[in-house]
């Protein structure tokens, strides 16, 4: 049976800030949910606001053919085909200088179809017709208080 999933891990914002950070101050779940996914996808794409001057060059220093940008009014989106260095950037360099979540949000497709869906710094997760198995693993790496809403 599939379902759409929707869950987000409890989070907290610093008085003088709008970025979401996850209560237990730590993205533990993150490599184990973008290595399952990662799997099921083709397409990855990167959004990061304009003023991320850093991790958009950052980016862009990664060299990688198949992925192209785009600047709208207040956002940069990175869009092209999985490779293995775009893959092991995602798993292993998710964090910037302060110790925040780099991206605001990361899509994963298999052709034109979405597949995972990660927006608000890696807080906020969305990932349509998701098999028992994905629902399973997201359960076993999220904290125990991510709320989960399946329909």
């Amino acid at each position: 049976m599939e379902n759409n999933l929707v869950f987000n891990i409890p989070s907290y914002t610093d008085d003088n800030s709008a970025f979401p950070k996850p209560v237990h101050r730590n993205y533990d779940y993150w490599v184990p949910l973008i290595n399952h996914f990662l799997a099921k996808s083709d397409t990855i794409e990167i959004h990061c606001w304009n003023e991320e001057i850093d991790t958009i060059e950052e980016i862009k220093s990664l060299h990688i053919g198949t992925f192209e940008m785009f600047k709208e009014e207040n956002i940069t989106i990175f869009k092209g085909k999985k490779t293995s260095t775009l893959s092991d950037y995602l798993m292993n360099n998710n964090m910037n200088i302060f110790g925040e979540f780099k991206w605001f949000t990361v899509n994963f497709d298999k052709g034109m179809v979405p597949v995972f869906h990660s927006g608000h710094w890696g807080t906020e997760f969305f990932v349509p017709n998701a098999m028992e198995k994905d629902i399973a693993i997201i359960k076993s790496v999220t904290p125990t208080e991510t709320s989960f809403n399946q329909y």
